[in-house]
């Protein structure tokens, strides 16, 4: 079968046992000049099943869209007749790829720093799924030795194809109860910066960070980390199809997955920003709460939310602290509270290179997208401070960030997370359980 014929039958959710490559494969800069100019390159979008890497924002119309090789000449022609400016933005997707996977195999043998080490696992390389459940009980197991932190693992449910879904608790472990804080990543399968950089988090509030915030984030918080809420995606995105999103729940028609971010209940709706398509890439499922990994994680914050503050939710890519709503352009009666925050976690992480990120709604500063894990946490489950946030880069390489990326995405973005959690108002004081 020819790469070409895979990736379209990729594209619409079929399953194949073969590596796909995207040999010739381009990612295009789209720049309308107008609403009107944006809602014809909208519509080709829709037409060529195209997709779409990085939404136009609200006065920004500027968006990144993948075109494999078969549909380019195409699409180049009608854009041109709209009139809209077109750059190629990534040349040849599969070169990308091909050094990731150089820089992955060259990390394996690569002496650590002090910051990306612990318990033999080195934080600045991706890992597989296996390797992130034996890190989260090798966490669990070292803080036995330890007086000042506990961590414990809990299953809390499992996917399509029976994988774990695992959270570490982290805590001061003196029995003392206060108030929480959820963080997951790699919702979305390809988006892979995002549990290394929650694996991250979880070594240095455990072990011990450069910056001297492990103290007293553990003095005032107790902590929930699901580093990989997506495991069958993730690894299908890792043994053959790099930028698989979904999950991988058989559907009608030979279609995988569901977007499981747009599958959380709270205003459900297909029609914004999802899809009933079940081949589609935002299929929002047949029903709210349709699938496993969205039912296992809103059943543990449902139980966990009564001393929950804050839920943060890591995804990639484009440099965004975003706050609900998603479904719409109303802001919660609080937002003001969710956007200080946010821009303090966000001053904070741009001491460290300079990195800029945007603070706003979700719908405001990015897109439409109902079914959000964000949107749920706060309509549905109550929870004050929930965010979204969008790692490195800027569209350079999109979703296949360099290994070289992960040390500064990482040490900048604990930094945010630990300025954002210092500067909240908890309320509640400790109670011994």
């Amino acid at each position: 079968m020819s790469s070409l014929v895979c990736v379209s039958l990729l594209l619409c959710g079929y399953v194949t046992s073969e590596q796909i490559r995207f040999d010739g494969h381009k990612v295009l800069q789209i720049v309308p000049h107008s609403d009107d100019e944006l809602k014809q390159v909208l519509a080709i979008h829709d037409l060529y099943d195209l997709d779409m890497w990085r939404h136009p924002r609200r006065g920004n119309h500027s968006m990144e869209v993948y075109v494999e090789p078969e549909k380019l000449e195409s699409v180049l022609s009608v854009l041109k007749d709209i009139g809209a400016h077109v750059k190629i933005w990534i040349d040849d997707l599969q070169k990308l790829v091909d050094e990731e996977q150089s820089s992955i195999k060259r990390s394996i043998l690569l002496p650590y720093s002090s910051q990306g080490r612990n318990q033999g696992f080195n934080h600045f390389a991706y890992h597989r799924y296996s390797s992130i459940n034996q890190y989260l009980r090798d966490v669990a197991t070292a803080t036995l030795s330890m007086s000042s932190v506990n961590a414990s693992v809990s299953t809390i449910g499992y996917t399509a194809e029976g994988r774990e879904i695992n959270v570490l608790k982290v805590t001061r472990g003196d029995r003392i109860s206060r108030p929480s804080i959820f963080i997951d990543g790699g919702i979305h399968a390809r988006e892979w910066i995002a549990p290394a950089t929650v694996l991250y988090f979880i070594n240095q509030l455990v072990y011990g960070d450069e910056f001297g915030y492990a103290s007293q984030l553990l003095n005032k918080f107790d902590w929930f980390f699901a580093p990989l809420l997506n495991p069958d995606g993730y690894e299908y995105s890792h043994t053959n199809y790099r930028l698989w999103r979904k999950n991988r729940v058989e559907h009608r028609r030979k279609c995988f997955g569901t977007d499981l971010n747009r599958n959380f209940g709270y205003q459900w709706n297909p029609a914004i920003g999802g899809s009933t398509n079940v081949c589609s890439d935002v299929y929002s499922g047949s029903q709210a709460f349709s699938e496993k990994e969205s039912q296992a994680v809103s059943t543990f914050i449902t139980d966990n939310k009564q001393n929950m503050l804050a839920y943060l939710t890591y995804h990639a890519y484009g440099q965004m602290w975003l706050y609900p709503w998603g479904f719409t352009s109303a802001l919660p009666p609080d937002w003001q509270d969710l956007d200080a925050a946010a821009k303090t976690g966000t001053a904070a992480l741009g001491e460290l290179y300079g990195t800029t990120y945007l603070v706003g709604s979700s719908t405001n500063v990015l897109y439409s997208a109902a079914g959000g894990s964000d949107d749920w946490v706060k309509g549905g489950a109550g929870v004050k401070y929930a965010y979204t946030i969008e790692l490195r880069d800027t569209g350079s390489h999109g979703f296949v960030l360099p290994v070289n990326q992960i040390e500064p995405t990482c040490r900048e973005s604990w930094r945010g997370l630990a300025a954002f959690a210092l500067s909240l108002n908890t309320i509640r004081t400790g109670s011994r359980g």
